[in-house]
């Protein structure tokens, strides 16, 4: 999909992350379900600073 900010193009991509779906209950008579990432690598990014503070 090619898509447009401010007058540039770009292709966007997306991540491909393994999930799974889990029942958690039912509510007003549906059912209620999570997705839950198999694999999470959310490393914290060393040195990231927003409008010039320092984000820990």
């Amino acid at each position: 999909m090619s898509l447009k900010y401010r007058g540039v193009s770009y292709d966007a991509t997306q991540p491909q992350v393994a999930v799974s779906e889990e029942v958690i209950g039912r509510y007003r008579g549906a059912v209620a379900t999570r997705h839950l990432a198999e694999q999470v690598n959310a490393a914290h990014v060393q040195g990231l600073k927003y409008r010039g503070a320092a984000v820990r």
